[in-house]
């Protein structure tokens, strides 16, 4: 029996004027420009949301425009499908007309009938519980006869679901929302958001597959340094990250092609072939292949079977707009996702987040800012939103547990992502992130080590070093967030400047100011052949910074 269809129960937490509250997917694309922001339990989870969402509309308009009319360049049957890819003779034409779309969706402000026609002509397949199409998971018969030396799936409870809990089966989580009694009980909407996010960020704690031979995913986002643009309500933030256009793979178009528009047996099928070459089977790729009974009560505890699915191959990289990337020296491919270090502010990572027209080589910029930089005219002087998301795991291969969630965001005028040039503000703004981090982590931890040997402990230098960059972040964040197209560059540096010596000399006169006898008394130093203590190592300190500042 078919329960909790998705386009019309309500489940996908949103903001709506302060409100947090939960709507369907049907009246979710209906009113979009209404409601903030998705707001559901975890940044994380909202990532992996934003993505589904993002799949939907890849689907629709990939094959018809914003009056719901095909494209010329294809056909489609009475389910919206794409018979045949579209030619490589008329790619050029082909995105044009996809370009057209965005643009008439956006001045629209809102989204069109036909998302909702394309929906309903595949409610059959958005049915959370189904013995048939179950969303985002597939059936017993569809899973169990391919499995080798397993005649059962792993299990996972509600309490490993549930990302605020992440309960191992070893280990009781101490320090969770819901009581012991409550931790793997769930309603329909609940599992729906968490099934979504169970998708991206799996780990490493069941062990059945489908064949030893082959290498098994963690979930997709897992290994991402995520990160997206954020508008003033959910339709603006959908449509800033849509890159709608389409790269050809090799002399083909790929057509989009989310999970739900197959069935579980044809998605474990593709996982084997290791691929996405199209954003919307990216967003909706596959951690595990999940079995839910159809008969669930959810008055019990949630106990779902899981089955590892094949991870991607890194050729699927090649398509990934949502991640930081970092250079590496590998045969096949030159950049790989950085993940987010956790503790580590957004903006230290600024020079990975744009790209200096010079640096073009060795720096690989996100596809969300690039697809944002060719529609700056629609968004001339705005200042607008970067949020980065991740999970932390613990660091044991054999489970990857998620033990923290990773979130920052920035807000700042656009000129500080695409004035590029040799004299403009991305070159700038980059130069004074790296000085900044040279100040504290060279010189001021240069300083802190000095301490440290005076001390006879390294114990606390990580511990300040952690404390200045906290110092730093809200006045870096605020001088960032006041640049705007008639800021002067020199004068702003020299803010920022003024700022960093402050802030950094302020934390180092707090450990003048400790009065430890054992700082005043110091070491005999055999370079100078006279007393080093903290006075004399906060005087060497002192000289260097604002030498270092003055050549800058």
């Amino acid at each position: 029996m078919s329960r909790f269809n998705l386009l019309e129960e309500n489940w996908i937490r949103v903001l709506e004027e302060g409100e947090m509250k939960e709507v369907s997917l049907i009246t979710l694309f209906e009113n979009a420009e209404k409601y903030r922001c998705l707001a559901g339990e975890m940044a994380t989870q909202d990532f992996a949301m934003l993505r589904f969402l993002l799949a939907v509309l890849h689907t629709v308009f990939s094959r018809v425009n914003a009056d719901g009319e095909a494209y010329e360049f294809l056909e489609i049957d009475e389910k919206f499908r794409q018979k045949e890819a579209v030619s490589e003779d008329d790619e050029e034409e082909y995105n044009d007309a996809l370009m057209e779309t965005w643009k008439t969706l956006w001045k629209r402000g809102k989204f069109p009938s036909v998302v909702r026609k394309y929906l309903e002509a595949w409610k059959d397949h958005f049915y959370l519980l189904d013995e048939k199409y179950p969303f985002y998971q597939v059936t017993k018969e569809e899973a169990l006869p391919k499995l080798q030396n397993n005649k059962n799936t792993g299990f996972v409870t509600g309490s490993q679901i549930n990302r605020t809990i992440s309960e191992s089966k070893n280990k009781m989580a101490l320090f969770s929302p819901k009581g012991e009694e409550y931790k793997s009980k769930m309603q329909e909407g609940e599992l729906s958001r968490w099934l979504i996010m169970l998708q991206g960020y799996f780990g490493n704690t069941d062990k059945v597959k489908f064949c030893k031979e082959q290498s098994y995913s963690l979930g997709w986002l897992y290994g991402l340094g995520g990160i997206y643009l954020t508008g003033k309500n959910v339709f603006e933030t959908l449509m800033m990250n849509f890159k709608i256009t389409v790269d050809p793979v090799g002399n083909r178009i790929p057509k989009q092609m989310p999970c739900w528009e197959f069935s579980g047996e044809e998605n474990i099928e593709k996982a084997f072939l290791g691929v996405e070459d199209n954003l919307a089977g990216l967003y909706t790729n596959w951690g595990r292949a999940i079995i839910i009974d159809s008969k669930m009560k959810f008055s019990k505890d949630i106990n779902i079977g899981v089955i590892k699915m094949p991870k991607l191959e890194v050729g699927a990289l090649d398509i990934e707009p949502m991640t930081l990337w970092k250079k590496v020296k590998k045969e096949g491919f030159d950049f790989v996702p950085k993940t987010h270090i956790p503790g580590q502010a957004l903006w230290r990572s600024y020079g990975l987040i744009t790209i200096p027209d010079g640096m073009i080589n060795n720096f690989r910029e996100p596809g969300v800012i690039t697809w944002y930089g060719k529609l700056r005219q629609y968004w001339k002087n705005r200042h607008i939103g970067i949020i980065a998301v991740g999970l932390e795991d613990d660091g044991q291969a054999m489970s990857k547990l998620p033990i923290n969630e990773i979130f920052d965001d920035l807000f700042l005028h656009e000129i500080v992502l695409f004035e590029k040039g040799a004299e403009g503000w991305v070159i700038r703004i980059k130069e004074v992130v790296e000085d900044t981090k040279k100040v504290v982590d060279s010189l001021y931890t240069n300083f802190l080590k000095e301490i440290a040997k005076i001390r006879h402990s390294n114990a606390f230098v990580r511990e300040n070093i952690d404390q200045v960059y906290y110092a730093l972040d809200i006045s870096f964040r605020d001088w960032l967030s006041g640049i705007n197209e008639s800021s002067s560059k020199e004068e702003k540096i020299k803010q920022w400047k003024e700022n960093l010596i402050r802030i950094v000399e302020g934390q180092a006169h707090e450990l003048l100011t400790e009065d430890r006898k054992r700082d005043i008394r110091g070491n005999k130093s055999l370079k100078t052949k006279g007393i080093k203590n903290i006075f004399t190592v906060y005087e060497s300190f002192h000289l260097k910074l604002m030498k270092f500042m003055c050549t800058k």
